[in-house]
């Protein structure tokens, strides 16, 4: 087969198209050329045709003035010398009868210019300056001036000579010489104008834009010149002279007059070519796109072709032939028929045998029918493979005449085994299904969605629902459900595929009149040709149940059964959300840990329920009551009910005594209120700050109090310092100070006190009865504990190899420490840590210590002793002191309160108690120390008195280690008093 006819590539005709441009270009260019100097040659010819033609038309009335003037001059003369006596009045007449054939002239004038030859002192601006430069009289020519302007208009004076000494004057109307030239041809575009020798115009007419080119030689504009190659320039500009008048006539035409039509044909070039460019670069894209387009169509066709024999090939279709009692067929392979490999043509005998033989009679006996008939013919059979297995192929075809008038039979094959198999799977799969739908236990049905008709139905959903299987069939979805409830469904029917695709629960209604919780499972299906929905029906009442139970549990307090705190703060969205003005109050229960600890969990439930049904009986229809703990209650109402008097009496309520077996308790209560929108805008915020203002006055002895923004400040103020000291804590911010304990009289060193600083960044430091009790509430107490046994043990250390010998430190005990760690453990530790002596440091704990944790101290006292630790009772005298004290526990040292060394010297009852402080140490064998001496006197007065010790400013303030070393270093071993 011959190839399709090729054509001009495009590249020839590109190069084709390109030369044509360039000769095109060349042709334009060159008729251009042309018509431009063909051009400027008429414009120039036709300016010196406009130049004569004016010179032509003012020479007649010059003509006319001057030999009219001549002709007066001379009249003059020959009737002087023929008839003297008349020829003044003849010469007037002769005037009047020139002046009215020639209007012109105005104002015609005899002048006399003296005897002699001398010069005429003239104006050069006067027609004598004309006429002095030829005196005598040449010829009796007259002479012109310039142009003056008088009553009739422009006039131009003119001069002839009557002989020597006499001149006759006119003056010409220029009006005249204006009209003489107003219709010369060819004047619409170019300009011309009379001068007179000076170069003074006297008239101008024609194109005033053209005025410019007679003082300036002409040129072409450069891209003419450069473009056309007009090198010497083409005059346009001519002069004529108005012979034998001193006047001449110049005429000239601008380049943009002149060029005006060969621009047109510059522009119609232009557009010529630039639309053949534009035409030749349109055909070259036409045929580039239609090349591109063709060898598309030619690449798709062959991809098309390659498709549909790898198609063939995939789909396992063939042409077969029936002839001379042989099939033939296209299939290279020969596998759809079952021949062997690499074979495509057998008899009717060995292709009979690779049929099944349940499908061969109806395949001769369909083409007996479609050869006798001469229809077409269908038949699907099976064909057995040669290496085992089975073949299901589909055949058409119908008979056929050749070119020769014979009869063939043809047609194609496809293999349909897949199908078949499909077909096979199919049934197999709608055959379980049936099998699982029926014998499912869950309900199961299938209606259909246009009539919502039920068209099938499981034996669990005749079971579940009482009706039968016939009653079903002629019922729709809506007689399972309440008439209330069918608007809900028509909508969920109407909503989009997706959102019907999710398990809803909906309830349903049993032929008993029975009311079920189903959860419905349902998805699109076709049964049966008919578009349908397939809904499987489970039952949820127990699991609803349950849920509702645990919604209920979720939401509500197990022990009072109110609501709990998230319900709470659900109501309070709520209300916040309706724009409502409410307030919340917080009601603290003090002494509930008491209770339970004391009579056990049992007795502090039932003493909230108790409360619960109080508050709940006081409150009941103003509002809303919860549980928030198990020491707590909150109430939520408008705030015209919340009213103070309105609190006071739910206060009154609660705080009654309360009997509950065979106990009596007696609870308090602290009110916080925190008031919407007032004291904040979200619910969590005022639940917060209701519970604020009820702890921040626990102690207060005031049970109802109303949230104040300064509360919030110290809330965050206090967390703040928390957090600050924890960081503190952690990165051991901290700083030992040492006090000096000296004895009496001489004021020698005898031990020291450690205290603990915590410096800021602004220079002060923070005492340790401002940090210590938060330390002593976070439980920061115990590291921050040892972290002291560690610098103090270092400081002993440093004052031994400072020259100080073995001087006890002593270091303060908190009660949280006592209780919270091994205190005797650690301070062993350290000691051998730092090779310590066992009075190195010695502790000293104060009587809260041994009121709150008695058994605890006393424990921890003996392993002390054990040891051979010093022990001092710190504060001696304040508190609940108690003389058991000194009976029962180790001391070693007790340690007067400053409390009472401050009014000593002044303070009689003070003098009195410190007096028998010291009695009662020195007759039990123990040291007495005096803390928080100032004053000589104080000092003065216990060394009278018998006491052991002094510590106080007067002794010594507390400083670091280094300056503490550097100040008793240098001080004598006795100081003077």
């Amino acid at each position: 087969m011959s190839g399709p006819p090729k054509g001009p590539s495009l590249l020839t005709i590109f190069a084709f198209g390109s030369i044509t441009a360039v000769l095109l270009f060349a042709v334009l260019m060159n008729g251009l050329r042309s018509d431009l100097r063909a051009q400027l040659g008429e414009s120039s010819h036709r300016t010196h045709e406009v130049a004569i033609h004016v010179e032509q038309a003012v020479r007649i009335p010059l003509r006319g003035s001057a030999n009219s003037l001549t002709f007066i001059a001379e009249e003059s003369s020959r009737l002087q010398r023929m008839a003297p006596q008349q020829s003044d009045a003849l010469l007037k007449g002769l005037i009047a009868e020139i002046l009215r054939r020639q209007p012109q002239i105005r104002q015609v004038d005899f002048v006399a210019t003296g005897d002699g030859d001398s010069s005429l002192s003239v104006s050069t601006d006067s027609v004598w300056a004309a006429c002095h430069a030829r005196m005598p009289p040449a010829g009796g020519k007259p002479c012109f001036g310039p142009v003056s302007n008088g009553p009739d208009g422009e006039s131009m004076s003119l001069a002839a000579p009557m002989g020597e000494h006499r001149w006759i004057t006119a003056d010409i109307q220029v009006a005249a010489l204006r009209k003489a030239i107003a219709n010369i041809p060819h004047a619409n575009d170019i300009a011309f104008k009379l001068v007179d020798e000076q170069g003074r115009a006297i008239v101008q007419g024609g194109d005033a834009a053209a005025a410019a080119a007679d003082s300036q030689e002409v040129l072409a504009p450069w891209w003419i010149r450069t473009l056309f190659g007009l090198r010497r320039p083409i005059p346009l500009q001519a002069s004529s002279q108005v012979d034998p008048y001193p006047f001449k006539v110049v005429a000239g035409i601008t380049y943009e007059k002149a060029l005006a039509p060969w621009r047109r044909q510059l522009v119609a070039a232009c557009a010529f070519y630039l639309f053949y460019l534009f035409a030749f670069v349109s055909l070259l894209g036409v045929i580039y796109r239609s090349t591109r387009v063709q060898r598309y169509y030619i690449e798709h066709l062959q991809a098309k072709t390659r498709d549909l024999h790898t198609a063939q090939r995939i789909g396992r279709t063939a042409i077969w032939t029936f002839q001379a009692n042989r099939i033939v067929s296209t299939d290279e392979e020969g596998e759809i028929f079952g021949l062997p490999r690499g074979s495509s043509t057998a008899s009717v005998r060995e292709f009979l045998a690779m049929v099944h033989p349940a499908d061969r009679l109806p395949l001769i006996e369909q083409v007996r029918q479609a050869w006798a008939g001469r229809e077409a013919m269908r038949a699907e059979l099976r064909i057995r493979k040669p290496g085992g297995g089975m073949r299901c192929v589909s055949a058409s075809g119908r008979i056929v005449l050749d070119k020769n008038g014979t009869q063939y039979m043809t047609g194609t094959v496809v293999d349909v085994t897949e199908q078949w198999q499909a077909h096979q799977r199919q049934a197999e799969s709608e055959q379980r299904f049936h099998s699982l739908f029926e014998h499912n236990p869950l309900p199961f049905w299938v209606f259909e969605t246009a009539s919502l008709r039920f068209l099938e139905v499981n034996a669990a959903a005749v079971k579940a629902y009482g009706y039968t299987r016939e009653e079903f069939l002629g019922m729709t979805i809506f007689e399972l459900r309440d008439i209330a409830h069918r608007p809900g469904l028509v909508a969920h029917l109407a909503s989009p595929g997706e959102a019907q695709e999710g398990p809803r629960v909906w309830a349903h209604r049993t032929k008993k009149g029975e009311i079920i919780d189903v959860r419905i499972h349902a998805a699109d299906i076709v049964f049966n040709g008919v578009p349908a929905r397939l809904v499987l029906a489970e039952d949820v009442g127990q699991q609803l149940a349950g849920e509702r139970e645990l919604a209920y549990r979720a939401s509500h307090d197990a022990i009072t059964h109110l609501p709990n705190q998230q319900a709470l703060l659900s109501r309070l969205d709520g209300l916040i959300v309706e724009g409502r003005e409410f307030g919340v109050a917080y009601l603290q229960l003090l002494g509930m840990d008491a209770i339970a600890d004391t009579f056990g969990i049992n007795v502090a439930a039932g003493v909230l329920q108790a409360m619960a049904e109080r508050l709940v009986t006081r409150v009941s229809g103003e509002g809303f009551l919860a549980a928030v703990n198990h020491e707590s209650f909150a109430w939520v109402a408008s705030r015209e009910r919340m009213s103070e008097a309105r609190l006071h009496t739910v206060v009154q309520c609660a705080v009654e005594p309360l009997y509950l077996e065979e106990t009596q308790h007696q609870i308090d209560i602290v009110v916080g209120v925190a008031e919407h929108p007032h004291d904040g805008a979200r619910g969590d915020v005022l639940f917060a700050r209701a519970a604020l203002a009820a702890h921040a006055h626990v102690r207060s002895g005031r049970p109802v109090h109303y949230f104040e923004a300064s509360l919030a400040q110290q809330s965050k103020d206090r967390l703040q310092f928390a957090a600050n000291l924890r960081r503190a804590v952690r990165r051991y911010e901290f700083e030992m100070y040492y006090q000096p304990i000296t004895n009496f009289p001489d004021q020698r060193l005898v031990g020291l006190e450690a205290l603990m600083r915590w410096p800021q960044a602004d220079g002060s430091l923070i005492p340790p009865s401002t940090f210590i009790p938060v330390c002593e509430e976070s439980g920061l107490i115990v590291p921050l504990g040892r972290w002291v046994l560690n610098q103090v043990a270092k400081a002993s250390l440093q004052l031994k190899e400072a020259g100080f010998g073995d001087l006890p430190i002593g270091v303060n005990i908190s009660p949280a420490e006592l209780r919270s760690s091994d205190l005797a453990a650690n301070l062993r530790a350290v000691r051998q840590a730092y090779s310590l002596a066992d009075h190195a440091i010695h502790i000293e704990l104060t009587e809260s210590c041994l009121i709150e944790h008695r058994e605890k101290a006393i424990d921890v006292m003996r392993q002390l002793r054990a040891d051979g630790v010093t022990i001092a009772l710190d504060d001696f005298g304040t508190g609940f002191s108690s003389l058991s004290y000194l009976r029962d526990l180790p001391i070693d040292m007790l340690k007067i309160d400053q409390a009472f060394i401050r009014e000593l010297d002044r303070d009689a009852r003070s003098a009195t108690i410190c007096d028998a402080i010291i009695a009662l140490g020195k007759s039990l064998g123990i040291r007495v120390i005096a803390e928080g001496i100032e004053r000589r006197a104080q000092y003065e007065w216990l060394y009278r008195h018998g006491c052991d010790g002094a510590q106080g400013f007067y002794l010594g303030r507390p400083e670091r280690l280094t300056e503490f070393m550097a100040r008793w270093r240098q001080a004598p071993a006795i100081r003077s008093t």
